[in-house]
């Protein structure tokens, strides 16, 4: 997958999203994962050898929340520090499908590594935001802190 970029078209409340597969992309469906019985913040717990990689749940301005309803999850890979989110759909697109056109948002970011968003799919009236996974990985990191 990394040698042609791919793109992960995830649904999250009904919204889609794109990201990148530049860094490495894994799906997982509930069943493959632990669900969090712990309480705080983490929905599911990814296990993989000795390490549990933890799974969040984003509201729609893409606040932690916790969410009961839910089938699959992306997990964006960083050895030890790999982290989960929950979506309603994801799917895989390859590059020759969409065109995507950068852009550099307003305001200050949210994240050290920069802004949640650096590019739009514009298909005739509808824009599909595309999400920067360093970006978006730092972002979900810091939730669990």
């Amino acid at each position: 997958m990394r040698n042609q970029v791919q793109y992960a078209r995830l649904q999250l409340h009904g919204a889609n999203y794109l990201m990148p597969s530049t860094i490495g992309l894994v799906i997982e469906q509930r069943d493959a994962l632990q669900p969090n019985t712990e309480g705080g913040n983490v929905s599911a717990w990814r296990t993989r050898h000795d390490q549990r990689w933890p799974a969040y749940s984003l509201d729609p301005a893409f606040k932690i929340t916790p969410r009961k309803q839910w089938n699959r999850a992306l997990f964006l890979e960083a050895g030890a520090d790999s982290v989960g989110v929950i979506v309603d759909e994801v799917q895989m697109l390859s590059r020759a499908d969409i065109q995507i056109s950068a852009f550099a948002p307003l305001g200050a970011p949210p994240t050290r590594h920069g802004h949640l968003f650096n590019g739009a799919w514009i298909e005739g009236r509808q824009a599909t935001l595309v999400i920067d996974p360093k970006a978006f990985l730092a972002y979900l990191q810091g939730a669990g802190q």
